[in-house]
């Protein structure tokens, strides 16, 4: 696939002044203090007062002294903004700092995750050999100065482009409360609509009521927050006389409610509050509530609020020295090791991202030679620790066909491979539930890879394992039942059955480890929450006669009495 191009722009801070002053002041030539931006699909990217934006040479620094040409990246343009909004965390106005984390640090980021490729080193490497220097440590509060004001300066911001050419992006405009009302003439219309649509609400005014403008506020507000649930009318009697004297309309305001074609409601009045009740109880009518939603889940939704992540960072020491031990030695790893000491230490600014296309490359070579997996073990969980990076995570996301961590979840899917590969695997794919670009891949494209690794370590003889297993499996059943109830949409798919019953089976036979259970009874429950009843897990769950498992782990020490209630409950009531 042809990608769009993605270029650099280089600016010189200076104006030329270090270039001639360079020598004189700080002993070595200097050719330029560097600025840079990126540019793709039309707009420029660049850090100061935030992550912000502009047409390309539109921003104050003017026009580039250089462009250099980076490449091309196929990446679309929700992806790119997606990843721009997760590193405004990283790239605050406040963290700007003009030696350690400037503008060409946020170039450096962009440009891997757009092409995988480094932005010059003449550029990155300058604040450091400045501050190398005697006179550059002791000049550095002044620079800063200076130059804080020129780099963090606002200009005018635009919207990205799905186009290559170089104008911003002309977006249609936001939908207002208002295009979501349907206005009629015609009496044909309008009882078609009633027969055909769910949900119906209708307003009959006229272009002379002085009291329907009191009313029109409050019907419009309506149409925004229901429109998707609801179709709302406004017809003016005034002009539509066949509709008025059909439905017997002799005053307005008047509204009528209806659902599956049959009049819910009739009432005259402008009354906003009114109004809102009686379109409130219609939803509820049209819409009735699951009854799972009237049962009190504080235990089950008190921990699916965030994704279970691990976090702990092996000795890295250790880990290097191994490696090298074992014939391991290339530049990449001690690269990636060296970031996260940096990002350990400082944060993210403090921590510029290695070249991850090198390090992708490192990680399936290592994969598919061969490499034992003892040797294997610390470099996934290098791998796992570098991930909770939102910027590496996002990279990985985006990479063709997944290839580096459908690889690794291919391993350790297979026979025979130490617990401790499957182990640092799972605590993977429990990190990457952070990122928002990773949770549609792992419940698609990884889905059969990643519910295999998942249903299988949930029985795994090592608890270790099954602990980090049942730690995944409520990070996907969190994820499935927000999706579920935002949207309507079941987001887990396939993955649903085979995980239902590995969690079935994982409740009844775990009897060490109290947290694993809580979690396993905690993923169950969030499966089944307002599932229809119609659906076929509560068939399995029958079949399965979970309610009986359920109830003998109740009576056992390690179970959360109350936790073991609650998913009695939602069973009880399909």
């Amino acid at each position: 696939m042809t990608g769009y191009p993605v270029k650099l722009y280089v600016y010189d801070l200076s104006r030329g002044l270090a270039r001639q002053m360079s020598m004189q002041f700080v002993g070595k030539q200097i050719d330029g203090v560097w600025h840079t931006s990126v540019v793709f699909k039309g707009v420029e990217y660049y850090y100061g007062a935030g992550v912000q934006t502009a047409s390309p040479g539109g921003t104050h620094h003017g026009q580039p002294l250089e462009v250099v040409d980076m490449g091309e990246s196929s990446l679309s343009e929700d992806v790119v903004l997606e990843y721009l909004e997760s590193l405004k965390d990283i790239y605050r106005a406040e963290n700007y700092d003009l030696f350690m984390h400037n503008c060409n640090n946020f170039s450096q980021d962009l440009c891997q995750f757009l092409v995988g490729k480094d932005i010059p080193k003449h550029i990155t490497g300058l604040p450091q050999e400045v501050l190398n220097t005697p006179f550059g440590q002791m000049m550095k509060p002044m620079i800063e100065q200076s130059l804080r004001p020129i780099t963090t300066a606002p200009s005018a911001p635009v919207r990205a482009s799905s186009a290559m050419a170089t104008e911003p992006l002309k977006t249609a405009p936001e939908p207002t409360a208002a295009h979501r009302v349907e206005y009629l003439t015609s009496a044909i219309e309008l009882q078609n609509i009633i027969k055909n649509t769910h949900c119906v609400s209708v307003f009959f005014t006229s272009s002379t009521c002085g009291p329907c403008k009191i009313a029109y506020p409050k019907y419009d507000e309506l149409a925004e927050r229901y429109g998707d649930q609801c179709t709302f009318v406004k017809i003016d009697i005034n002009k539509a006389y066949e509709i008025a004297q059909q439905w017997r309309i002799s005053a307005t305001p008047t509204f009528k409610t209806f659902v599956d074609g049959d009049v819910i409601d009739d009432w005259k009045g402008a009354s906003p509050p009114t109004l809102e009740s009686n379109v409130d109880m219609l939803i509820q009518i049209a819409y009735p509530p699951h009854p799972h939603q009237k049962l009190s889940l504080r235990l089950i939704f008190h921990t699916s609020n965030r994704p279970i992540t691990y976090d702990r960072v092996p000795p890295l020491d250790k880990i290097a020295a191994k490696l090298k031990s074992s014939g391991i030695n290339e530049k990449i790893l001690f690269e990636v090791i060296d970031f996260i000491k940096a990002r350990e230490a400082g944060g993210a600014r403090e921590a510029p991202v290695p070249n991850l296309s090198v390090w992708a490359s490192f990680v399936q070579g290592c994969l598919s030679s061969g490499t034992s997996g003892e040797s294997l073990f610390p470099i996934i969980d290098l791998f796992r620790v570098a991930s909770k990076d939102i910027r590496v995570a996002s990279w990985f996301a985006e990479e063709p066909t997944l290839s580096t961590i459908d690889k690794v979840i291919t391993y350790a899917n297979g026979d025979m491979r130490p617990y401790q590969v499957r182990l640092v695997t799972l605590q993977l794919l429990c990190n990457l539930f952070t990122c928002h670009l990773f949770l549609p891949h792992l419940c698609n494209e990884l889905s059969a890879s990643v519910s295999q690794l998942t249903t299988n370590s949930l029985l795994d003889s090592n608890s270790n394992v099954r602990l980090a297993a049942s730690s995944l499996a409520l990070n996907f059943t969190a994820y499935g039942q927000k999706r579920r109830i935002e949207t309507g949409e079941e987001a887990l798919g396939d993955i649903s059955i085979e995980l239902l019953v590995a969690l079935i089976e994982g409740i009844e036979r775990e009897s060490d480890s109290g947290p694993t259970l809580n979690r396993l009874l905690t993923s169950l429950g969030l499966l089944l929450y307002c599932v229809p009843a119609e659906s076929e897990l509560f068939e399995i769950c029958s079949g399965l006669e979970s309610v009986n498992i359920i109830k003998r782990k109740k009576a056992v020490d390690i179970a959360d009495k109350a936790l073991c209630t609650e998913v009695l409950q939602l069973l009880s009531i399909p």
